[in-house]
């Protein structure tokens, strides 16, 4: 009897070795480049959204500065599919994928949409909470008709930023396709180069065509066959191909960084162009500003700004673990920092006008809106652990 007892304890503790040993294999294996990448992406997101207007509605001029920093904040999107692409081949199932994707992000985003409908009056400063609590509204149609048409700001403009969304989703589906060409051979490189040369030929076509009238080219719509985002998602694969070659890389680290302000410097000359050409040429239609997530430039950029994160050497252990715990949480950021800007009612920055006091207002901005969105998240996650307690609960007295 004590022989087996003893088995059994050296059983335990040769599982809890094996535990931990696996543990720290995996902590090791963690690449932390990943997360700040990440992590920069998304407070990229936030600035972006937080960039005050380059037509002043204050002052009724362009303010230019405002430009110059609205062409240095549109690369994390461009840096979120590059980092899905970076983990295509992680040997996750399709199953699993998608179980992921609905768990992780069509369900956050869908209950977004549920309060934004509920307490946007609230939002938006008309209403109390209360007021909006007594006088509860969900449109389902409403929800509906927005998924269909694959517009949610059909519903209310706090939903504009989940266009995403619909994108990510494309990414998805695309997948297994991705998977093909995703391999080291011959015939899936030459596969990869030609899609990436059909994707990247359309946005050279539609930079092109910002400036000059391509009547003939512009009907060659066999270009639009692949999406941008998978032209993203891509080159995050080729650069987890030559992942080694990048990281800790001091030389490619200065290179980058020149080549991602040296890119973001000639966005900012090429609109000011572009806007020039508006105000002389009336089109029907036209934007008043590139979006650059879907133009040639910004794949130099991002490319440029990812090898330049991913080169950086992170050997702080207590910074990693910072990374780590802001990395996991950069989804729920994304959706509730909206909400929080919303609220606060960007226009009555309007009136700051100095290159250096803007700046100051994104920074201070920033940090404002990150802390508020995790203080936000860490409640929800509070309030969600408390309601399964809860269910726990009155199942365990439900079997007794």
């Amino acid at each position: 009897m004590k022989v087996a007892v003893e088995q059994t304890k050296d059983i335990e503790i040769e599982n809890k070795v094996i535990k931990e040993t696996t543990k720290e294999k995996t902590i090791k294996k963690r690449d932390y480049s990943i997360d700040l990448i990440r992590v920069v992406a998304c407070l990229s997101v936030i600035c972006a959204h937080l960039c005050l207007q380059v037509l002043n509605t204050a002052y009724n001029r362009i303010d230019w500065s405002r430009l110059l920093e609205k062409s240095f904040l549109k690369d994390g999107i461009a840096l979120f599919f590059m980092i899905t692409g970076f983990f295509l081949v992680n040997g996750r199932s399709y199953k699993k994928i998608w179980s992921g994707t609905i768990k992780k992000i069509l369900l956050p985003s869908f209950i977004f949409v549920l309060f934004t409908q509920a307490f946007y009056p609230f939002i938006v400063n008309k209403e109390t909470f209360l007021y909006c609590i007594q006088n509860f509204n969900i449109n389902p149609l409403g929800i509906i008709q927005s998924i269909l048409k694959a517009d949610i700001t059909y519903l209310n403009d706090t939903c504009a930023h989940l266009w995403y969304i619909y994108s990510y989703i494309k990414v998805v589906i695309w997948i297994p396709i991705l998977w093909l060409v995703c391999k080291e051979t011959n015939e899936c490189k030459l596969a990869r180069k030609i899609m990436l040369g059909f994707g990247i030929a359309k946005l050279l076509l539609q930079d092109i065509q910002r400036f000059f009238i391509l009547p003939v080219i512009g009907e060659i719509n066999i270009l639009t066959i692949v999406p941008t985002e998978i032209v993203y998602v891509l080159l995050g694969y080729e650069l987890f191909v030559h992942k080694d070659k990048l990281k800790n890389n001091k030389k490619l680290t200065i290179l980058t960084f020149i080549g991602f302000v040296a890119t973001n410097l000639i966005k900012y000359r090429v609109e000011i162009l572009y806007m020039v050409v508006n105000s002389l040429v009336d089109i029907v239609g036209r934007p008043n500003f590139i979006e650059w997530e879907y133009t040639a430039f910004n794949i130099i950029s991002g490319l440029c700004l990812f090898m330049f994160l991913y080169s950086i050497d992170l050997k702080n252990e207590k910074f990693n673990k910072v990374l780590l715990w802001l990395s996991n949480k950069t989804f729920g950021i994304y959706l509730v920092h909206y909400l929080i800007l919303a609220k606060i009612d960007l226009y009555k920055f309007e009136k700051i006008e100095k290159f250096i006091f803007e700046l100051l207002y994104l920074f201070v901005g920033m940090i404002i809106t990150l802390i508020l969105s995790l203080i936000i998240l860490v409640i929800i996650e509070q309030i969600k652990k408390v309601f399964i307690k809860g269910i726990n609960l009155i199942l365990k007295k439900q079997e007794s």
